[in-house]
């Protein structure tokens, strides 16, 4: 059965009311982390390929931009984002320029968890027509990483570090950069040491804790507490995304 492309609009916290754009099937992903709300990773992978044939993923999108829907309340945005890493996707690059030549008033949103930057660097050049990149980083330390993120053998954490301070230097739209925090795994002293260096060093345009608000991939991954969540975004400078801290906001330090 043909995979479904595109998703929503749903109204994002963080983007407002953001169409969704899916290029991978359920679950394939460079990576396997515990919080996932949609599950575990049932494909984990690096390789690039079509996953979804390019003409499926444009039609849709044509029918979409000629749609009442779109006319009579257009998104904010478009986001690649969806069942998988998006950059596993091989067109990636064409079809992000596609998609900013077909919807030019609609900022284009790339969530991604980073990890295959530093292993695939023509993506720094197929990024480059997208306006925000909001990239993932939830530890500070190796153990931690495999723990939270569980990802393919031939990633690691300092890999992931290196590929989004390459990013930085090279793509010169907006990074937003995601970290969810798990309460009692990597909420400790040392650990948002760690992050906090690994920040300072990606230097992204902001930074946002996320924690559990949806069913997680593990059972014993639980949600943070606000204060705990008030703390450590204190302590790295970061925005409060979770819904029970939303109107606590704190000064980027980056």
């Amino acid at each position: 059965m043909r995979e479904k492309c595109l998703f929503g609009p749903v109204q994002s916290r963080r983007l407002g009311r953001s169409l969704g754009i899916n290029l991978t099937p359920f679950k394939t992903c460079s990576l396997d982390c515990a919080y996932c709300e949609c599950g575990k990773t049932t494909h984990l992978t690096i390789e690039r390929k079509e996953y979804i044939p390019v003409r499926d993923i444009v039609n849709e999108l044509n029918a979409y931009s000629e749609s009442g829907v779109f006319r009579s309340k257009p998104p904010s945005c478009m986001t690649f984002a969806g069942l998988g890493e998006p950059t596993l996707h091989s067109s990636f690059g064409v079809l992000a320029q596609y998609v900013k030549k077909t919807f030019p008033e609609q900022d284009l949103v790339l969530i991604t968890n980073g990890t295959l930057f530093s292993l695939y660097p023509e993506l720094y050049r197929e990024v480059q027509p997208v306006d925000i990149i909001l990239p993932s980083l939830d530890a500070g330390s190796g153990d931690i990483f495999q723990k939270i993120d569980r990802p393919h053998p031939s990633i690691t954490l300092q890999s992931s570090i290196e590929g989004l301070i390459q990013l930085r230097q090279q793509y010169h739209g907006q990074i937003w950069l995601e970290i969810f925090i798990v309460e009692g795994i990597n909420d400790n002293y040392s650990e948002i040491v760690l992050l906090r260096d690994a920040i300072s060093r990606i230097s992204p345009d902001r930074v946002q804790l996320n924690s559990l608000d949806r069913n997680p991939a593990e059972e014993w991954v639980a949600p943070t507490s606000p204060e705990r969540l008030a703390e450590v975004a204190d302590f790295l400078g970061a925005e409060l995304l979770s819904k029970d801290c939303r109107n606590i906001q704190v000064d980027v330090l980056v």
